[in-house]
């Protein structure tokens, strides 16, 4: 087994593990728990586009390393905007990874080594196939901000199911790992100290099952890529422009609950 290559970008960093035939991207924003940020959406989004033409590589682990965090959700920080454009452009950039995850004629694997919440949650509905440390949390925290998950209550409504969804996005609640599978977004659960080593061993078996038949199997099974992220795009600039969105973030920032009026 050879040593990665590994190239360094601003929120990720790839590792290339040429012999075995698999890559590993890792977020890397430890100071803000793997928050995405529009530079890691488009990051992500080209990194996953990238092995589109990348003949040595026929698998992608995505996980977030060594950090308590998959990733903590979207960093709040970055959603204000002028106007009703400036948000349909932020979530056009949020939905790049999403949808070049899914367009990848090979699959991706998300290893989950602790929280995923919000962003870090949703990006495990465009992956293929999911472990998940046993450290691992998840949930829907969008509401408590204001927002809604606008992902989920699309993209994942025939993976998770109305009930479900509606539970976890109204009321934000955690999930452990175990009744994430039970949901039905994450297959396998294991040891947090195996997570590397059984991400790795999954990375290397898909490396090596036929390339065209894994790629038509997903391309079947992604058929709606496009169509539901083109309509969470209509209707969430309105949602980022309400007044409790607003008192969200500054109840975030102020750390107070927030007092939502309906506006």
């Amino acid at each position: 087994m050879g040593k990665p290559e590994r190239t360094e970008y601003e929120t990720l960093f790839v590792d290339r593990h040429v012999e075995e035939r698999y890559a590993v991207v890792t977020l890397h924003r430890p100071d803000k728990l793997n928050a995405g940020s529009p530079t890691l959406f488009h990051e992500l989004g080209n990194v996953m586009n990238g092995f589109d033409t990348d003949d040595e590589i026929r698998a992608v682990v995505l996980t977030g390393g060594d950090s308590k965090a998959f990733s903590a959700g979207a960093d709040l920080g970055g959603m204000t905007f002028e106007d009703a454009r400036d948000a349909y452009w932020f979530i056009r950039r949020c939905h790049e990874p999403f949808e070049a995850i899914e367009r990848l004629p090979k699959p991706v694997i998300a290893a989950v080594n602790g929280y995923a919440f919000g962003f870090g949650l949703e990006i495990t509905l465009a992956c293929d196939l999911v472990l998940a440390s046993d450290k691992a949390r998840f949930s829907l925290r969008e509401m408590n901000h204001g927002l809604l998950p606008g992902v989920t209550v699309t993209r994942g409504l025939d993976m998770i199911g109305r009930r479900r969804i509606a539970w976890l996005a109204m009321t934000s609640e955690d999930l452990s790992p175990e009744e994430a599978r039970e949901y039905g977004f994450v297959n396998k659960v294991v040891p947090h100290d195996d997570l590397v080593d059984q991400y790795a061993e999954l990375a290397v078996k898909m490396a090596n099952r036929p390339p065209l038949a894994l790629a038509v199997t997903k391309r079947i099974l992604n058929y709606q890529t496009g169509e539901h992220y083109r309509n969470a795009e209509n209707y969430m600039p309105g949602v980022f422009r309400t007044e409790d969105v607003e008192e969200g973030r500054r109840a975030f920032s102020e750390r107070r609950d927030p007092d939502y009026q309906g506006n």
